[in-house]
């Protein structure tokens, strides 16, 4: 398994964040049946598409947002998916008589819906007391200071585990802080049992009842605000290091776990779907359709890896294609440059910057590229490199000099 985070953040928030139908057509010639269906059904979809417009509320670059009557965001579907779909299903149709046109047009047309969910509109949280800011208000002339007043200002995750010891209260003070700025934070949700099975993240809750238990408590304190929540790294990809039994477990509790999550508006989940090298796609696809991932606003890759962003948009999007079009994020904390990375990496000394948070990411399905790692904190004691979760300032100013900052 790749290696994980520790449990000492350097925050203050922790211990240690009508439809119209057909009218009656004649029957054209044999030759031109296909060429006025297609006509019909691009007719019919433009008329359907009008009729959601004008009730369906409008991203701020004019894309539909879905709304389910419970309220929720819904997931949404790629450009290009309607025209491919369609495209599909008329190589299909090509020889199959007018009777049966109209039937099969309605059940290949694909649904319309949102091309990014709500919070992608509002700007990423930069926690102003980050441990980078603290470190350098304490340290005002170290060595690489200017290295690392600039990744204090870059927006980074919060994570939340067995070290909090009122997780409601930290993650009520963290999302609050963020709400203040009109801006959206991510928040890491890492307690899972049998957190990296051993390695140098062990830890996590005790049991599936406590784990369930101190989700809600995450729920609460997040609330009714805005907030993206990346769901336990590393649990769906390391499955395999559990007993069948606990990895039913595992997936279950997950499943429970999004569900709680989504009971509110606002939030957003991304169920961790591990790297692009790390299990095939189909597989990673039956993990996280198990973990409810239907239910969820998608998946979230690369989380403490060095897999460049190009590597994880085409897994990514393979694997949206087997788990109905759903989004993904993005971890590009240390993943610059071009490297082609295979297999378990604990603080590369190749490794860089990659691009720095943002949801305008030119892809349909990719959501955000997120600094979901804290990139100064290291993965692990590995060739003298301190514990995990540790602050490593010259390892964080070498990412920084190999990015070119």
């Amino acid at each position: 398994m790749k290696f994980a985070r520790g449990a000492t953040p350097q925050y203050r928030y922790g211990q240690k964040v009508k439809p119209r139908h057909f009218a009656a057509q004649p029957k054209p010639p044999g030759r031109y049946t296909a060429l006025v269906f297609i006509i019909l059904a691009l007719s019919f979809s433009t008329s359907l598409k009008t009729i959601n417009q004008r009730d369906a509320a409008t991203t701020p670059d004019g894309q539909l947002t879905t709304v389910s009557s419970r309220g929720k965001i819904g997931a949404s579907r790629p450009t290009g998916v309607a025209a491919n779909v369609a495209a599909g299903a008329t190589k299909k149709l090509m020889g199959s008589s007018t009777k049966d046109l109209a039937n099969k047009a309605l059940q290949s047309a694909p649904s319309l819906q949102s091309l990014k969910p709500a919070w992608v509109s509002l700007p990423l949280y930069t926690d102003p007391t980050n441990g980078a800011a603290q470190y350098l208000a304490a340290n005002p002339s170290v060595n690489g200071a200017a290295y690392i007043k600039r990744m204090a200002q870059v927006p980074t995750a919060q994570w939340f585990g067995d070290w909090n010891t009122n997780v409601t209260n930290d993650v009520d003070a963290y999302v609050s802080a963020a709400a203040a700025t009109g801006s959206v934070p991510v928040v890491v949700a890492y307690n899972i049992p049998n957190r990296d099975c051993g390695g140098y993240s062990v830890g996590g809750a005790g049991n599936i009842t406590n784990y369930t238990q101190w989700v809600r408590q995450v729920a609460a304190g997040i609330g009714e605000r805005p907030a993206v929540v990346i769901l336990e790294p590393d649990a769906l990809g390391a499955l395999d290091c559990l007993p069948a039994s606990q990895q039913q477990e595992r997936t279950q509790s997950i499943a429970q776990a999004v569900t709680i999550l989504k009971t509110h508006v606002h939030t957003a989940v991304y169920i961790d779907a591990g790297t692009p090298v790390w299990q095939p796609a189909k597989t990673m696809a039956a993990r996280l359709q198990q973990a409810n991932v239907a239910a969820a606003d998608g998946f979230s890759l690369n989380v403490s890896y060095f897999a460049t962003t190009a590597q994880n948009r085409a897994y990514g999007d393979q694997l949206s294609s087997l788990v109905g079009y759903k989004h993904y994020v993005i971890d590009t904390s240390r993943n610059g440059g071009n490297h082609a990375v295979t297999g378990m990496q604990c603080n590369p000394s190749w490794a860089s910057f990659g691009d720095t948070p943002t949801t305008n990411t030119g892809s349909a399905l990719n959501d955000a590229l997120l600094w979901i790692k804290i990139p100064w904190e290291s993965d692990g004691a590995c060739d003298s490199s301190p514990g995990p979760g540790e602050p490593y300032w010259s390892y964080a100013i070498q990412l920084a000099q190999n990015a070119g900052w």
